[in-house]
């Protein structure tokens, strides 16, 4: 199945330190093909790719795609045993990893297998087998969910839907040969592969892979690879914002994986152009997502619209609050590009209980103006018999001076219910003291009593997933050490 167009000489896969044309990917391929063929590695071996934004990388990706074999996808973040090999599932009978050289390659082919290093590639030794049925012959992406929600699971995506969720984004971001796309998020979750990477590569764009990046690499890399897109978080949208004053004008910046504040929205436009939000999960794809020629208030307010076969309905809920609530509800969704199904640890197909429909776990409203996410059914809380959704109290103490960001997490019971804990992170140029005290005294101005946090945190910075997304689950860990230790201070 054709992801790349082999004949593009202008445009580029880059990474900083490699720069490859598309042109000179095909002999790459080839030596790939002996490097399989010598091992008697077919298609019906299932592989495990560790993979980082690195051009190496990308084209053992876009090989294995391309070649239609079935792989997992992989972070360095996971288990390695003594000899340097990290732990694969059992249903996957080969591992493979990638160190890059840092000498210059003389040929395309240098890129993968430079000397002693580059591509090399293990036997997994907890190795079910091979599977006989013919639906395992079906090419197959396996990712691992960011565990944002809870704990990992693997999904399985055929390599067709995949494809089609990549032509989705492709047009509905008007993505275009002529770009140069920026791309500081990890390729091996799909957000960043499936809406910002495959994409790019389908359209034949300039493509800059950026590994690790924090401000000043971005900034580095900005001034050498003269981005006219840029796929990113709203936490590096946010970064950026504070990091580089001047305008610099992009086509388009995308962003997903968490909520995008209202006020880092509007001055990203302001400052840097036209600013688009992207819904999704690793489940689904691309959901839904914003145009560049949606207005500017619609794009604030909404992710977009659904992308093509995209069906979205509400659940209703009951809220004691219903006045409020009207037209919300919890967001199902059903995508005929979505996945196959979820797999255990060995391969073997997980039942699902919601048929064709997807669960999303978010409150949201489905208007004429596209889609409006509220927040996540699992953030938020019952106090007082009220609805109270983390994403409201968190927006009202950002509004305080002096607070850059606030994350609310919930653990143990208090009278009102549920108990709140705000974790907020001072802003860095302020002059004001913050202190967790008068926070709080602010709070019965903003909020109304029942969503008022039992505590407040001050924190320096805020734990992270791969992905970029706050780790949630690691705060609410942290919960009961901390509030000792403010206490106690």
């Amino acid at each position: 199945m054709k992801f790349i167009n082999h004949s593009l000489s202008t445009q580029v896969l880059t990474d900083g330190q490699l720069t490859l044309s598309y042109s000179k990917i095909t002999p790459v391929f080839e030596e790939l093909d002996r490097f399989f063929g010598d091992r008697n590695i077919d298609r019906g071996d299932r592989l495990a790719l560790e993979c980082v934004n690195s051009v190496p990388c990308a084209l053992v990706l876009l090989y294995l795609l391309e070649r239609e074999y079935s792989f997992l996808l992989f972070s360095r973040a996971a288990n390695t045993s003594e000899e340097n090999k990290p732990e694969i599932p059992p249903f996957c009978h080969y591992g493979l990893q990638i160190d890059s050289s840092p000498e210059a390659p003389e040929t395309e082919s240098e890129i993968l297998f430079h000397r002693d290093r580059g591509l090399k590639i293990w036997e997994n030794s907890l190795w079910m087998g091979k599977n006989s049925s013919s639906e395992e012959l079906k090419p197959t992406l396996y990712l691992r969910t960011s565990g944002s929600t809870g704990n990992p699971k693997l999904v399985a995506h055929s390599h067709a839907n995949l494809r089609n969720n990549i032509l989705n984004c492709a047009e509905r971001l008007n993505l275009r040969s002529g770009d140069r796309i920026a791309i500081p998020v990890p390729i091996f979750h799909l957000y960043g592969l499936g809406a910002g990477f495959l994409p790019g590569v389908m359209v034949g764009a300039s493509i800059d892979l950026q590994k690790g990046a924090n401000l000043l690499r971005y900034l580095q890399r900005e001034r050498e690879f003269n981005p006219n897109v840029a796929f990113m978080t709203p936490i590096f949208c946010e970064t950026l914002l504070r990091g580089r004053r001047s305008p610099r004008p992009y086509k388009l910046t995308v962003a997903a994986g968490d909520r995008v504040r209202e006020d880092t929205f509007k001055q990203y436009n302001d400052r840097f152009g036209c600013l688009v939000k992207l819904y999704g999960s690793t489940e689904m794809g691309a959901i839904a997502a914003g145009s560049p020629d949606d207005t500017l208030e619609v794009r604030d307010r909404t992710v977009g619209q659904p992308m093509p076969g995209v069906q979205m309905r509400l659940e209703e809920q009951s809220f004691e609050n219903i006045e409020e609530m009207e037209g919300t509800g919890e967001l199902w969704c059903k995508h005929n590009c979505g996945f196959e199904g979820y797999i255990d640890e060995k391969g073997n197909p997980l039942l699902s209980e919601t048929g064709d429909w997807f669960r999303t776990k978010d409150f949201g409203r489905i208007g004429k103006d596209g889609l409006e996410v509220i927040g996540r059914c699992d953030h938020s809380v019952n106090r007082n018999g009220l609805l109270v959704f983390f994403t409201d109290v968190e927006k009202a103490i950002e509004s305080i001076a002096g607070i850059e960001k606030v994350v609310v997490v919930s653990k143990g019971e208090s009278q009102r219910g549920k108990k709140l804990f705000a974790y907020c992170i001072p802003a860095k140029d302020t002059k004001v003291e913050v202190i967790a005290t008068d926070i709080r005294s602010h709070c019965f101005d903003l909020l109304p009593r029942h969503a008022i946090p039992d505590e407040i945190i001050i924190e320096k910075t805020l734990p992270l997933l791969p992905n970029g997304k706050v780790d949630r689950q690691k705060l609410t860990q942290k919960v009961d050490w901390d509030t000792i230790h403010q206490n106690n201070t």
